[in-house]
């Protein structure tokens, strides 16, 4: 993915592979980080495959995007196989959006953008906006479905539509977000409800790993001490180490 045509202008500063097998299920996940101290601007790409036998879902590449004043972008996009049954999936959102002008924004350049696809915004985004996908914080975008098909080049489209979109926002005055209220969702009871869903599907996944693969994709980076005495107890164990 060329980010630099999207106006990110980032070095890569990570790169993790985070693969296990359980019982009948092996889990594959690379993601490549990327970032922008200056800009505090953060991007992660993640390819993922979960697969039991001839059944899997894939994710060729999801997006999880923050910048400092403005709504992160989460995107998901699934090739599902499940016994007979194969489907497309795609997600877009802004979790934690507050300004008014942000949702303008995306929602109108989106909806120019899905209606050169045939497609009708306002209908994709209602599941969104309405609570049925999402609940407990707000956030605005779409979900398409494609039922009978792996359509993998045009989860490349909307991919690069919904980006595009994005990049309109980043133009506009900022608004911080409380981001935390959906990384802290997502790493909590979003991955309570994942393990649910891919046990539902045959697959199997301890919530463990489903809430470590969501902490590496969106947890913090870095920390902070508390108090001295927290500082005084890391020296503590460093002069220890030293001898």
């Amino acid at each position: 993915m060329d980010l630099k045509h999207y106006g990110f202008n980032l070095e890569q500063v990570g790169d993790y592979s985070y693969n296990y097998q359980y019982r009948e299920t092996n889990v594959a996940h690379h993601l490549t980080e990327y970032s922008d101290e200056e800009e505090r601007t953060r991007v992660v790409i993640l390819e993922k495959e979960t697969r039991k036998g001839d059944n899997f879902v894939r994710l060729p590449k999801s997006l999880w995007i923050t910048t400092d004043g403005y709504p992160p972008l989460s995107t998901d996009g699934a090739l599902q196989q499940i016994g007979e049954n194969r489907s497309t999936l795609y997600f877009a959102g802004l979790p934690t959006v507050q300004s008014e002008e942000h949702v303008r924004i995306f929602d109108e350049a989106m909806g120019k953008a899905l209606k050169e696809c045939n497609l009708d915004y306002d209908k994709l985004s209602a599941p969104i906006k309405t609570g049925q996908v999402f609940k407990n914080c707000t956030i605005n975008g779409f979900v398409y479905t494609k039922r009978g098909e792996h359509d993998g080049p045009f989860v490349e489209t909307l991919q690069d539509k919904v980006l595009t979109a994005y990049r309109e926002v980043l133009s506009s005055p900022p608004q911080p977000c409380p981001v935390e209220l959906w990384t802290d969702m997502i790493m909590g009871p979003q991955a309570d409800f994942e393990y649910h869903l891919f046990k539902k599907w045959g697959f199997d996944v301890p919530l463990s790993a489903q809430r470590a693969f969501f902490t590496m994709m969106m947890g913090p980076r870095s920390s902070y001490l508390k108090n001295n005495e927290e500082l005084a107890r890391v020296q503590s164990i460093i002069a220890l180490a030293r001898g």
